[in-house]
């Protein structure tokens, strides 16, 4: 069997030799065979831009930077609409009793 002493499996080697009789040999190395080494420390990985350099953090942009593009037309459709109620009213007589 391929097991070590507690009846787990942990590596086997299996190669055949060159030979017309095509003997096998499979191989067990138990658990405490295995060195386990330690954990690599690794670095966050370093982007850098076509120039070779690396970026420069963006400084998060204000609420008018970010929006002025709809703020700029609304106000212009805000300021040139007129009140449209008050000038017909005006210009009409106001709607009532002009019969004479």
């Amino acid at each position: 069997m391929f097991l070590t002493s507690d009846n787990s499996l942990h590596h086997i080697s299996y190669f055949v030799k060159p030979s017309s009789a095509q003997n096998t040999f499979v191989k067990v190395i138990p658990d405490k065979a295995i060195p386990v080494g330690p954990d690599p420390v690794l670095n966050d990985p370093v982007v850098v831009n076509p120039d070779g350099e690396a970026p420069k953090e963006e400084v998060e942009k204000t609420f008018l930077q970010k929006y002025w593009v709809y703020i700029i037309p609304l106000l212009f459709i805000l300021l040139t609409s007129g009140g449209g109620l008050g000038q017909q009213q005006q210009e009409g007589g106001g709607g009532q009793g002009g019969g004479n």
